[in-house]
């Protein structure tokens, strides 16, 4: 994927199942399962500046249903949505249902009418962002 794994920190098991529990769903889709084990806890210059690493993304869920409501945009993540990341408070990334395997990725941002950005699948969203280091 492109993504420097030399500065990568990945999660436990428990910390993984902390976030599943965090967010309100019984499982984590795989390919976020596997991003967590790899480089849940931080992944050096890789989403530098984002609130997606553990235990920051504790909370996101409601923190972005927040700000959502904020901006009268509720009920674009469902129950069940995985909020993975919160950018400087103002754009908010989920993927739209856990129960699949690579689901694809929405983005919100503060002041637009509606989703601002998608990517079909988690592991598109990973790309994109690597390309950017």
């Amino acid at each position: 994927m492109g993504i420097p794994l030399a500065d990568a920190v990945g999660l436990t098991e428990r910390e993984i199942s902390l976030i599943a529990e965090d967010q309100g769903v019984p499982r984590l889709p795989l390919v976020y399962g596997e991003f967590l084990r790899e480089m849940g806890r931080g992944g050096g210059r890789f989403l530098a500046g984002t609130e997606a690493f553990y235990p920051g993304i504790l909370g996101l869920k409601e923190d972005a249903t927040r700000l959502l409501l904020e901006n009268r945009m509720e009920g674009l993540i469902s129950n069940e949505s995985i909020v993975l990341a919160m950018h400087q408070g103002y754009q908010v990334y989920w993927m739209i249902d856990f129960r699949l395997d690579d689901p694809a990725v929405r983005m919100f941002q503060e002041g637009e009418s509606g989703i601002f950005r998608e990517w079909d699948s988690f592991t598109d969203f990973l790309r994109d962002e690597a390309s950017r280091l």
